[in-house]
């Protein structure tokens, strides 16, 4: 933690566990009003997966291979771009509903589309958080290729090493890599959540912010993540079952991955659903406002 300057507004320190249990209440809470304010975006972005599973599997190949990456799913560098472009419009519209500002920003007024309430805008703030949010993905990218070279590596090196060496390389590497991904990622989460909820451009004003608190931070976002992939982890045998009830092709199929990504829909928008209300939580507790979601002490 920084010492605080004499010329500095006093720290607000976060209390990783409050956060937490905050932003998880918070989404119980509202999680009907969330769900249709992120529902369009959220679909998109499963949606967009789905097209690029199909451009990647489908029969010839419609990539070129310089676009393909295994440090990717679907395995393209496009994934880091498409992903991030859905999910900064849907963290959009969660952090103007959390610090009630314009409650029906981005509801679409086609007639048709105006009973869903569904909501879709392409705006200069919400395109500069999705380049934060691509960096983002690109840098964990490169950090899962990174790890799968050094393990070519150690294999390179000593050939006789054993299935359970190379595991327990395998482990620390991905903890590793885990963890400081999420160190990355939760800091330029709260600088593309400023940039989304104050509709301009800035870093040094978020970094500044986040002063005395940069390691909580990383701390909160990484439970998130354990929590949420754990969570994931539990539930897939279960997810599997199903798809495998309905559909076993021999090879990739269209109605297989469109069925998988039906079914992963609720665990991924839930993904981005509290990583957006956290943030919404702690932008709120650091800037000294007071939003609808409370402030964590």
């Amino acid at each position: 933690m920084e010492p605080a300057r004499r010329d500095s507004p006093k720290l607000r320190l976060l209390r990783v566990i409050n956060v937490v249990i905050t932003a998880l209440v918070y989404c119980a809470q509202n999680a009907g009003r969330l769900f249709v304010i992120a529902l369009f975006p959220c679909m998109l972005d499963s949606a967009s997966q789905l097209g690029l599973e199909w451009l990647v599997n489908s029969y010839p190949p419609k990539l070129p291979t310089v676009l393909l990456s295994t440090a990717f799913s679907p395995p393209t560098w496009l994934t880091a771009i498409v992903v991030a472009l859905w999910g900064a419009m849907a963290w959009a519209f969660i952090l103007h509903f959390m610090a009630d500002r314009n409650a029906y920003r981005g509801i679409m007024t086609a007639r048709i589309m105006r009973p869903a309430r569904l909501r879709f805008e392409l705006s200069r703030p919400i395109l500069l958080a999705a380049a934060i949010f691509a960096a983002d993905n690109l840098l964990g990218g490169a950090a899962r290729l990174a790890a799968h070279e050094l393990l070519v590596a150690i294999y390179r090196a000593n050939q006789n090493i054993s299935d359970a060496s190379l595991n327990l390389w395998a482990s620390l590497a991905a903890i590793i890599r885990v963890v400081l991904i999420t160190v990355v990622s939760a800091w330029l989460s709260i600088i593309a959540g400023a940039v989304l909820l104050h509709e301009r451009f800035e870093i040094a004003g978020p970094w500044r912010l986040m002063r005395g608190n940069r390691l909580r931070l990383a701390a909160i976002f990484l439970l998130l993540t354990i929590a949420l992939m754990g969570l994931d982890r539990l539930l897939d045998p279960a997810k599997a079952r199903f798809v495998r009830s309905l559909t076993d092709p021999m090879s990739w199929t269209l109605e297989e991955a469109a069925l998988r990504y039906a079914v992963d829909f609720p665990l991924s928008m839930l993904w981005i659903v509290t990583w957006a209300v956290t943030v919404g939580i702690v932008l709120d507790a650091l800037e000294g406002g007071s939003t609808d979601a409370g402030r964590p002490p």
